[in-house]
């Protein structure tokens, strides 16, 4: 199946190799970044903010209105990493991991259910995670992302329960180590050799590999699948 889907954090990083996926699929993208400039309708590009209710309500107006009908999909892979030991995290840290990372998975799930409800058509939800909500992390801390990503992994399960007599559903995808430009991870050699030799398949993940997981839960051969996380991580949690 292909169809009709919107690509948050798709300027960079996992969103856009997310969104390139999908267009390579086949599939009708909208690519929603908040370093867009603008609404570019024809170039299916659009600035948004993802934490604000007022933004992201307008962006799906404009999205539907020119496609002529709801999405068939979402995956919201916009999000920010501060590295914080806990006792130096700044209320500013705490504050916008978790407005942009948790607040924002309600605000584009919630935009984008809205209009999936009021078409009748159902659809796919696919929020990013991070196996950072189930392991903690000695060597690059931050219990503002963990905690923010332990609220994503919530907000899974509830939305799929809401939604799933009105034919969405929501699933999440949780990334390891991916060789992105927001691993800091990557700065640190020591961390990255120790790190790798522990992981049972002994390398970084691909921004590639992630979409491919999410382009799954975004499609119909996932048809019977909700309320379920989704980790691409390489053997990290189990390891």
């Amino acid at each position: 199946m292909t169809g009709h889907i919107v690509v948050t954090g798709a300027a960079s990083g996992i969103g856009a190799a997310v969104a390139d996926r999908a267009e390579a699929d086949g599939w009708t993208v909208a690519r929603l970044d908040r370093e867009y400039d603008g609404l570019d309708v024809a170039g299916g590009r659009y600035h948004v903010d993802v934490a604000e209710f007022d933004s992201a309500a307008t962006t799906v107006d404009v999205i539907t209105s020119h496609w002529g009908r709801a999405p068939d999909a979402v995956v919201h892979a916009a999000g920010i990493y501060r590295v914080r030991p806990a006792t130096s995290v700044a209320e500013r840290d705490w504050d916008e991991s978790l407005t942009v990372n948790a607040r924002g998975s309600f605000v584009v799930a919630r935009a984008i259910a809205d209009s999936m409800i009021q078409a009748g058509t159902g659809g796919s939800v696919v929020l990013l995670g991070s196996v950072a909500a189930l392991r903690g992390d000695a060597v690059e801390p931050s219990a503002a992302y963990s905690a923010s990503k332990g609220a994503v992994s919530a907000l899974i399960r509830q939305l799929a329960v809401e939604w799933g007599r009105s034919g969405i559903r929501v699933n999440g995808v949780m990334p390891g180590v991916i060789d992105t430009a927001m691993t800091t991870l990557l700065q640190n050699a020591e961390a990255t050799a120790d790190f790798l030799a522990a992981l049972p398949m002994g390398r970084l993940g691909r921004a590639d590999e992630v979409a491919a997981a999410c382009m799954f839960l975004a499609g119909s051969q996932s048809s019977y699948v909700t309320g379920i996380e989704m980790a691409v991580d390489g053997g990290y949690l189990v390891s």
